[in-house]
């Protein structure tokens, strides 16, 4: 079963309760009942063994078996900004990337893109994008959800980024491979993995990509779709990092 996420404020003494979706979900969609062993995790990356004591339509009590800290990160923390795709293409991307454990997902409105967010729309859409970044991470038991961040436009970003590191997927160019390039190495830093729409970039975002201290990087000579690029950058990117493999 999954780690779910908690906030500390949930804990009084040694008894945890529950309210809200979480509690409805562990109620209505797994039918969670009194005396099952449930795992949570709360912000400051305590992970805790709790049994479940009651369950009411509103609130899932349950009390504290164990507790036990998260392991200090070691590695860089990883932003993915992903340019906006059409249909459930992002939807996937956001799932994927927080199994792979990113701390920040960050949606890039980009000149190619065929996706344009609607104003009225962004805060429920954002909204949906936490609910499945949350979910995924909880399944593949990370210790702390992603952030999932309103979407910016890329020019915007190449410009103003304030990562350690930002690298930046560019096809047909003559660049280093994702395999090869350093990458930072302090728990302290953060590095920007930056993926393009269905139509690739423009020259334009490439020029401030460049003047904004990115560095263009390949996966190889063969053109992959733009969610397959992403989930396979993180995957190279956090093995080598040290949290895969």
């Amino acid at each position: 079963m999954p780690a779910f996420f908690i906030s500390s404020a949930d804990i009084l003494g040694t008894t945890l309760t529950v309210t809200g979706d979480l509690s409805h979900h562990l109620r209505a969609s797994l039918r969670v009942k009194p005396g099952e062993v449930l795992r949570v995790t709360d912000e400051h990356r305590q992970r805790y063994q709790v049994r479940v004591s009651a369950v009411s339509p509103q609130t899932l009590t349950a009390d504290i078996l164990e507790r036990r800290p998260g392991p200090l990160d070691a590695a860089p923390t990883v932003l993915l900004a992903q340019a906006l795709l059409k249909g459930d293409h992002m939807d996937w991307v956001v799932q994927k990337a927080s199994e792979l454990g990113v701390r920040t997902i960050l949606p890039l409105i980009s000149r190619h893109g065929i996706v344009r967010p609607q104003p009225d729309r962004v805060a429920a859409q954002v909204a949906r994008w936490q609910r499945i970044a949350t979910e995924a991470a909880q399944q593949s038991e990370q210790w702390q959800p992603p952030l999932v961040l309103e979407p910016l436009d890329s020019r915007s970003f190449f410009s103003g980024t304030a990562a350690t590191s930002a690298l930046l997927l560019a096809e047909r160019r003559d660049t280093m491979g994702l395999a090869q390039v350093p990458l930072p190495t302090l728990p302290t830093d953060t590095l920007a993995l930056i993926v393009g729409p269905e139509g690739g970039w423009s020259e334009e975002e490439l020029s401030m990509a460049m003047e904004g201290q990115c560095q263009a990087v390949s996966l190889g000579e063969h053109i992959l779709r733009a969610d397959t690029a992403a989930v396979t950058a993180l995957s190279i990117v956090q093995s080598r990092l040290g949290r895969l493999g």
